[in-house]
């Protein structure tokens, strides 16, 4: 059994860590765009989903996805593993705007995260994350966007901590440089695919933010991704400062990837 894991494992890696050239420059490359129609007005509690989209290929199941059932309407739609063209597809349908920075090259292809929202974007930047996969020397990133509702500012961050192998001291840096970026001034969230499939990574990235203020917002977004040849781990989250968490929960329907999206309401700030 222990060698069936390891064998698990490391072809697991590999599909996620293998990529060439990383993307090191703190402002560039970056893609904004915006589709929005018409002007949002506050109206209550923010829908926020976390999407990573393997590889970001199958576009058109996403665009599905976030158009009916509980995806539906989303204020706010963080994606990983996406490359802009599928970015900017999706929200030309759904009339959103979006900030988007690739964090490396796989596979021939851009590797990043995106912010995509329903209320305008005054500021946006890259989070570049400590310390490279010890096998790939991928760097990953947050993507950061500040959120203009409706006159109050919110920062949201796209995010996608490295795999295992990287150790868990290490990813453990990572989501400290995203919450030291987020300062303590502004209501802010935190999602993304924090890869917690290793034995006691979950605890130690929820005490982690809980130190800095940041509540576990989609608690009752479990089962999300398959890892290490196990259907139902908790990979994704999305954590909140400064505003009240409500309902939420995973999409159990076709979302044209590994992981599951999952869903937060969250008080306006």
């Amino acid at each position: 059994m222990r060698t069936m894991l390891l064998a698990l494992a490391v072809t697991w890696l590999s599909a996620c860590d293998a990529v060439e050239p990383n993307y090191l420059e703190p402002d560039w490359p970056r893609r904004v765009e915006d589709h929005a129609t018409t002007e949002p007005e506050p109206d209550g509690d923010l829908l926020v989903v976390s999407y990573n989209l393997f590889q970001g290929r199958d576009v058109p199941a996403a665009i599905a996805a976030l158009r009916d059932g509980p995806l539906a309407g989303a204020d706010l739609v963080l994606m990983q593993e996406m490359e802009d063209e599928g970015v900017d597809d999706i929200a030309s349908v759904l009339g959103l705007r979006y900030v988007y920075y690739p964090a490396s090259v796989k596979a021939g292809r851009d590797w990043g995260n995106a912010v995509l929202s329903r209320w305008p974007l005054v500021e946006y930047h890259k989070v570049l994350l400590p310390h490279a996969d010890p096998y790939s020397d991928s760097r990953r990133i947050a993507t950061r966007a500040t959120v203009d509702i409706g006159g109050r500012m919110l920062l949201v961050y796209s995010t996608h901590i490295a795999t295992p192998s990287l150790g868990l001291g290490a990813r453990l840096d990572q989501v400290e440089a995203i919450a030291d970026d987020a300062g303590d001034e502004l209501p802010a969230v935190i999602g993304g695919d924090f890869n917690t499939a290793d034995p006691g990574s979950s605890g130690q990235v929820l005490e982690l933010l809980r130190d800095r203020d940041f509540a576990w917002a989609s608690d009752r977004a479990t089962d999300t991704g398959t890892a290490f040849g196990l259907r139902d781990a908790t990979l994704d989250y999305v954590f909140a400062r400064g505003l009240a968490a409500g309902a939420s929960g995973t999409f159990r329907g076709d979302a044209g990837s590994d992981h599951r999206p999952i869903w937060v309401e969250l008080a306006a700030p």
